[in-house]
């Protein structure tokens, strides 16, 4: 194949001079085991050496190794580990599994101390950096924290930010996202563990200063694929206002023909929420950075350093056969692999390509939000409930019952709905006399009574009930885009401004049971 360097060449990046390594480089390993309990500390030689896999993304570095069963090692699962490398410690962490073999060996699995932001909880934050609330996690979960660059960007005051039945890795990298959109130079941070402690760490700072090319490695492994992702033609569906009804209409259009025949329609359709006014900038992101082949490269057995980790940028110089490469990557995932007098490493590099062009063939969007916006708020300003009720009556039920502590704790959505709706509507006051606490249930038995379960389309009368997932959560609308129910992270009933936060974060209803149409 032809290579046009004019499109593949990137220009050096490199500043200074190059000073290669003496070789063969010495290299001296020290692997202990700390027993929690009894204090006892062993100096452990591995079998067939030690792996550390690194990565982006908040997950957790990985250690394995092997060792001899002996009557005299004594350590279990939650015991410390240290492995150091000329005298610098390069990993510590916790044994979380044992697998022991017919050959009198134990394989080893330890993580570091991110392996506990795997943990799920329930957090409600004003204003906040993602650093602040990296500091707030650790402190709940005692977890060690080293430096830590400022993100700067803040999550607004109001509405809070929600996260409920979520991984603190999943509220992290949410908060790291966000930061990278919101900030001016849309700056990007990696969270890791150094040897013990917690660090954040801005992009730029990744940056080293070491060289790869042909004669620094094995083997490589490119890949490049349609087939991941890629998308060629993106389009914007939103249930739309039509009469006393609505319909789906698309609204925004972007394609790129020449692709489209090269490689066929690759389509992405985004269903926005009601609420998001963002989509046509989402869409265009989809087409700017998905309309192009995906690219995976794999490097083997690069001669190994210990600074290298997921996000870490390396210089690499070669020709990959469609493109050459002379310029800073950043490592999306690295395997070290540690033997007696070797240290080598297995890269995942992740190759950014410019933005891909495209046109817009439809642009509507803005249009449907403003039907949208004036058909909520002709709904929203009737003065019956529809829920067999007035607007007062709902409003008293939502006074009176603010801050009740429902007897199912967490799990009290349904009972707090029917307790507060007794206030207005008899069949859910017939609900909390019978005591229904699930939210299954309570459908059930206002179906069977009459009344509809719908899908949710973004309206809906002050007194009508919003279903969340599958039957997982159920609030009362207050008619104006917020809601009434039970608070899970704070333990009480209470009042939101906005009814796509009273479950996840920024997720919609499913479904709506109008009490009105009985």
């Amino acid at each position: 194949m032809a290579i046009d360097e004019k499109k593949t060449v990137e220009k050096s990046q490199i500043k200074g001079t190059i000073i290669p390594l003496p070789m063969p480089v010495q290299l001296h390993y020290e692997l202990t085991i700390r027993n929690k309990s009894t204090g006892d500390l062993w100096l452990i030689e591995p079998e067939d050496g030690v792996q550390i896999t690194r990565a982006v993304d908040c997950v957790p570095s990985k250690m394995t190794f092997k060792v001899p069963k002996d009557p005299n090692l004594n350590f279990e699962e939650g015991d410390t580990v240290k492995f150091t490398l000329n005298g610098g410690a390069v990993f510590f962490g916790y044994v979380f599994e044992k697998q022991r073999d017919g050959k009198n060996s134990i394989s080893v699995t330890c993580y570091d101390q991110i392996r506990y932001l795997k943990n799920k909880d329930c957090y409600v934050i004003g204003a906040m950096t993602a650093t602040e609330f990296i500091k707030m996690v650790a402190e709940d979960f005692g977890l060690k924290c080293g430096y830590m660059d400022d993100t700067v960007w803040k999550t607004p005051e109001k509405p809070q930010t929600i996260f409920k039945d979520k991984s603190l890795q999943e509220m992290i990298c949410q908060l790291l996202d966000k930061t990278a959109i919101y900030t001016p130079n849309h700056a990007f941070y990696h969270l890791y563990d150094d040897a013990g402690e917690l660090r954040l760490a801005s992009f730029e700072t990744m940056k080293t200063d070491i060289y790869i090319d042909d004669e620094c490695m094995e083997d490589v492994q490119y890949t490049t694929s349609i087939d991941k992702e890629t998308y060629n033609y993106v389009k914007i569906v939103r249930t739309v206002p039509n009469g006393a009804s609505s319909k789906l209409e698309n609204t925004f259009i972007a394609k790129d023909d020449k692709n489209i025949e090269k490689w066929g329609r690759l389509q992405y359709l985004l269903i926005p929420k009601e609420k998001d006014i963002n989509a046509v900038a989402q869409a265009k992101a989809i087409m700017a950075h998905k309309n192009k082949k995906s690219r995976e490269i794999k490097l083997k057995n690069v001669i190994g350093d210990v600074r290298v980790r997921g996000g870490s940028l390396v210089y690499i110089n070669r020709n990959f056969g469609d493109m050459i490469v002379n310029n800073y990557m950043m490592v999306s995932s690295v395997t070290h692999t540690f033997k007696t007098g070797f240290h080598g490493m297995d890269l995942d590099l992740r190759y950014v390509d410019n933005d891909a062009a495209y046109e817009v063939a439809k642009d509507e969007d803005a249009e449907a939000v403003k039907k949208i916006e004036a058909a909520k708020k002709t709904k929203s300003s009737a003065v019956a409930t529809g829920a067999g009720g007035t607007a007062g009556q709902v409003d008293t039920a939502f006074s009176s019952n603010d801050g009740r502590v429902s007897q199912y704790g967490k799990q009290g959505c349904a009972d707090t709905v029917c307790a507060t709706g007794s206030w207005y509507n008899s069949d859910l006051k017939d609900e909390y006399n019978k005591g229904t606490a699930r939210v299954d249930t309570l459908r059930q038995n206002l179906e069977a009574k009459g009344y509809t379960t719908e899908q949710f389309n973004g309206y809906a009368n002050k007194g009508d009930l919003l279903i969340y997932g599958d039957d997982e959560h159920v609030v009362i609308a207050d008619g104006a885009g917020g809601c009434f129910g039970n608070s899970s992270s704070r333990g009480y009933a209470m009042k939101y401004g906005n009814a796509n936060y009273a479950w996840h974060n920024d997720e919609a209803p499913s479904k709506i049971i109008r009490m009105g149409a009985k």
